[in-house]
C-alpha cells in the first residue's frame, strides 16, 4: 500500500476495496455502516482523488468511511484524523498552512452558512464585533497567514476552515488541548487534535434539516418556544454579521459575495 485513495458517492464496500487498505474494521450501528482503520504507517498518505480537487494528508492516526443503508450504502462521510505530535506551535501552523495551500491551488471554494456567518477576508475573518479573536472560528480566510503571536490563541479556541467543491463539503478542524510549550506560562508541550472531514453536501443538508425540524418540534412541545427563539437568533446574527462586514471594510478587508 503506497497511499489510501478515496472519493465519496460510491458503494462503501467498493470504495473500501479500491482504497488500497488491506483490511478494515467494519461496524453496523442501526442503519450506519462504518469502515475504519488505525495504526496507519506514517509514510502512507490518504488522498482524495476527485479530479481537480485532489487533497493529500499525512501522517494519519485513523481513516474512517461512513455510509447509510437507507441511502444505498453510498459513502457520504469520510474522516481523517492526524497522527502527529508537534513540539511547537510553529510546527503545527506550518502543517496547517501546507494543507490550506492544497485547497487554495485546487478548484475548492470557501464555504460558509449564509444564515449564520459572514464570509470575510484577511484578519477580519478572525475577529468578533469588538475586534478581538472570536470564540467561534468557522470562516477563517485560508489565504490569510495568521501571525505567530495570534496562532496559539486561535489554536486554543479551536478553528475550522471550510470548502465546497463538486457537491462535497470539506472541513479542516484543529484544536490545541495542551499548553503553550517551554517558553510560555504553561510549560506543557502543545497537544494538537486535527481532523479533515469530507461530506456529501446534499446528504448533510438533508440530515441537518431533519434533525433541526425534530429538535424544534420537541422543544416547542415541551414549552421551550424553540422555533420562536431560533428565528430571534437568526435576526440577531444577521445584525451582527452586518456589523462584522462594516468593520472589515473599515480595516481594508472585504466581504466575499457568493453566487
Amino acid at each position: 500500500m503506497q497511499e489510501i485513495r478515496f472519493d465519496l458517492g460510491r458503494d462503501i464496500t467498493e470504495t473500501a476495496r479500491a482504497s488500497g487498505v488491506p483490511s478494515f474494521k467494519v461496524e453496523n450501528i442501526d442503519t450506519a455502516i462504518i469502515y475504519s482503520v488505525n495504526a496507519i504507517p506514517a509514510d502512507i498518505p490518504a488522498r482524495y482523488t476527485r479530479a481537480g480537487y485532489e487533497i493529500s494528508w499525512q501522517p494519519l492516526f485513523a481513516f474512517t468511511l461512513w455510509a447509510d443503508k437507507d441511502n444505498n450504502s453510498l459513502v457520504d462521510h469520510v474522516v481523517l484524523r492526524l497522527d502527529g505530535s508537534f513540539q511547537t506551535h510553529a510546527e503545527a501552523q506550518a502543517f496547517v498552512e501546507q494543507t490550506l495551500a492544497q485547497f487554495l491551488r485546487s478548484k475548492w471554494q470557501r464555504y460558509h452558512d449564509p444564515v449564520w456567518d459572514a464570509l470575510l477576508t484577511g484578519r477580519s475573518s478572525l475577529l468578533n464585533e469588538k475586534g478581538e479573536i472570536a470564540s467561534s472560528l468557522l470562516t477563517i480566510d485560508p489565504a490569510y497567514k495568521i501571525p505567530p503571536i495570534d496562532w496559539p490563541v486561535v489554536a486554543k479556541k479551536g478553528a475550522t476552515w471550510r470548502w465546497l467543491g463538486d457537491g462535497v463539503l470539506a472541513d479542516l478542524t484543529i484544536n490545541n488541548l495542551g499548553g503553550d510549550g517551554p517558553k510560555g506560562p504553561d510549560t506543557r508541550v502543545p497537544d494538537y487534535r486535527m481532523k479533515l472531514e469530507f461530506d456529501l453536501m446534499e446528504t448533510k443538508l438533508r440530515r441537518d434539516a431533519e434533525n433541526e425540524a425534530r429538535e424544534l418540534k420537541e422543544g416547542d412541545a415541551k414549552g421551550w418556544n424553540s422555533t420562536t427563539k431560533l428565528e430571534a437568533d437568526k435576526k440577531e446574527r444577521a445584525a451582527r454579521n452586518k456589523l462584522l462586514e462594516a468593520n472589515a471594510i473599515k480595516r481594508g478587508d472585504s466581504v466575499v459575495k457568493k453566487p
